[in-house]
């Protein structure tokens, strides 16, 4: 029989105790719960011009805006510890729910239990309704639409400028998946569990994407000239959009769109194909790269 060094046999029985000792650690950590929601923010509720912090958010070319419906579909929620990728926690769902019908414009999604008191990852989908109607706070006819046309985000609300109105209801087909999501809170990776707690978290539609005037980081500015410019009989849908060049914006009169220096308004830092250049296109991406976790905790995000 061979028999190994004394010094490396005591780093072996080491480590050994150890690897033990941090699964047992582990195990009578105990266990927990997640209590996940999902929220518009006060866009959402309040519309624009509206107060983040010390911070007031409006639209550079003088628009006001509210919002009456905001349709999401959240689904495939999943926990896992990312050191052995093993799921620890899964919701499948989805919910359809309409933010600009909840209280707060925040409402519950899903509640994992049962789940170890230690830090996991987080997941979730952005989806287009099933058929049926899943359980929810949105309108049916809202969710046969976008189950109809692919949509994963339906919205739908008024604007205005002086003597202006404006109605827009358009959908986006922007289901997405989201992984490896950081905490906005504290800007760090999936979120902690405790023992014998259960932990609130949300999941965040930011709506203010919507109106972005850039895909890329920066100084953005919020426009709705471009949307209201393409309006037919007082409101504003998905195909009006698709009319929107963004290489040759034109205004309601047929003149061209600039901004304030004389570019072009919309900035797409190059993430939209050469064949897909519409309005409609901008807003999708922009709406699909919008939704954080925990307030402005990025995900990695792929389009489904």
């Amino acid at each position: 029989m061979r028999h190994l060094p004394g010094s490396l046999m005591k780093t072996t029985l080491l480590l050994a105790v150890l690897a033990t000792a941090s699964c047992v650690g582990e195990e009578m950590a105990g266990r927990g719960a997640l209590e996940l929601s999902v929220s518009g923010g006060a866009a959402v509720r309040d519309g624009f011009p509206h107060m983040e912090g010390e911070h007031l958010i409006s639209f550079v070319d003088g628009w006001g805006l509210s919002f009456d419906t905001y349709v999401v579909a959240v689904g495939g929620v999943v926990l896992t510890d990312p050191r052995d990728s093993r799921v620890k926690g899964e919701w499948v769902g989805p919910k359809v729910i309409d933010l600009a019908q909840s209280a707060g414009a925040t409402e519950p999604l899903a509640t994992l239990r049962d789940l170890p008191a230690r830090r996991l990852d987080l997941a979730f989908d952005f989806v287009v309704p099933p058929a049926s109607l899943p359980p929810g706070s949105a309108d049916p006819d809202d969710v046969a639409l976008m189950h109809d046309n692919g949509w994963a985000l339906l919205v739908a609300g008024e604007a205005w400028r002086g003597d202006e109105s404006v109605e827009f209801r358009f959908g986006l087909a922007a289901a997405a998946r989201y992984t490896e999501c950081i905490n906005g809170k504290d800007r760090t990776r999936g979120i902690a569990i405790e023992a014998d707690k259960t932990i609130g978290a949300f999941i965040y539609t930011h709506a203010i994407h919507l109106f972005w005037d850039s895909l890329g980081a920066g100084n953005t500015k919020l426009r709705f000239d471009a949307l209201a410019a393409v309006q037919a009989d007082g409101v504003v849908t998905e195909e009006e959009l698709k009319r929107q060049d963004l290489t040759d914006l034109r205004d309601g009169e047929g003149r061209p769109l600039l901004d304030e220096s004389g570019y072009p308004l919309y900035d797409d830092a190059g993430l939209l194909p050469f064949d897909r250049l519409t309005l409609l296109d901008f807003i999708t991406h922009a709406a699909r790269a919008g939704v954080h976790f925990n307030g402005i905790g990025l995900c990695r995000t792929s389009p489904l």
